[in-house]
């Protein structure tokens, strides 16, 4: 299952979804993922597939059999889609392909189930691991700026105890749910609450 999918994860992510309560909508134009305040992560990948001989019903079959066998691996319902109020440790939002190109969108219940299911857990490249915690319970480390690019010591994040932080290690571009306040040394802020981290490095995205 990881081999296959994992390749078809690493074309390319973007996605379109409602964080709720008026948040910004999740439309990066570029590779991304998004991580919300509760831990939870919406990811989306898109990929042409003019010329290949993909259907929507094949990818549909092959992706959701993924999904309710990795489920049912965690302990959960062998579905792939949830119901109205229950959660699953990953869910297939939609999947559709149309003029060549294929759009996939997946809620994962944790970071970890998001590491696991791509099969990019521990792996040399891309993503090796992404934690999502807050200050006051990580163990933050290296140098720090603020959002406007302007230095910070490192006492002035780790007081902000209750305010929310991602581990990332390795490169991508990220929206989180909320706005960024602090991020180590390498990151770059694209905007109030997207940033892309470096290869090669743990990160640290600080936001509230």
């Amino acid at each position: 299952m990881k081999k296959r999918y994992a390749a078809f994860l690493a074309a390319a992510f973007a996605a379109a979804a409602l964080s709720g309560c008026g948040k910004a909508k999740f439309e990066p134009e570029a590779s991304s993922i998004y991580v919300k305040k509760d831990g939870t992560v919406v990811s989306a990948d898109i990929e042409s597939f003019e010329g290949e001989n993909y259907s929507e019903d094949e990818l549909k079959t092959y992706v959701e059999d993924a999904v309710k066998l990795y489920n049912s691996e965690q302990g959960a319902e062998a579905s792939a889609h949830a119901e109205k109020g229950e959660t699953l440790p990953v869910e297939v939002e939609s999947l559709k392909v149309e003029d060549g190109v294929a759009s996939l969108f997946l809620n994962y219940e944790t970071c970890e189930d998001y590491m696991e299911f791509t099969g990019t857990a521990g792996m040399e490249e891309g993503i090796a691991d992404m934690v999502k915690s807050t200050v006051g319970a990580m163990s933050l480390e290296g140098s720090f700026k603020n959002a406007d690019g302007e230095d910070v010591p490192l006492a002035d994040v780790q007081e902000k105890e209750d305010y929310h932080v991602v581990e990332v290690d390795g490169p991508v571009t990220m929206q989180i749910e909320g706005k960024v306040q602090f991020v180590s040394s390498g990151v770059t802020v694209d905007s109030k609450n997207t940033v892309t981290t470096p290869a090669g490095e743990v990160s640290y995205i600080v936001f509230k």
